[in-house]
């Protein structure tokens, strides 16, 4: 795939624009930043800077195991908190 940006620099300077865009408007945090950025954006970093997109993979993946353990947690009866909360 082709990146949007022809450059890391670009892109780079792209997403500080993102981040502190002024005129007025409020900074945004990279937390904030990275929850509002599309595929396409997603993609072209993923081009510049492979090591992100495994993170992110990595992030994901740790995020769905967070939210199935804590409905578990929530949903089922016994729960032992000794054995990291997984139910009996």
């Amino acid at each position: 795939m082709t990146p949007t940006y022809q450059t890391r620099e670009e892109l780079r300077a792209f997403l500080r624009l993102c981040l502190d865009p002024g005129h007025g408007r409020d900074p945004r945090t990279v937390e904030t930043l990275a929850r509002l950025m599309q595929p396409w954006l997603l993609d072209d970093i993923a081009e510049y800077a492979p090591h992100l997109q495994q993170l992110r993979k990595d992030a994901e993946t740790a995020q769905a195991a967070y939210l199935k353990a804590l409905e578990t947690w929530i949903t089922v009866e016994t729960v032992d908190p000794t054995e990291g909360g997984e139910p009996r």
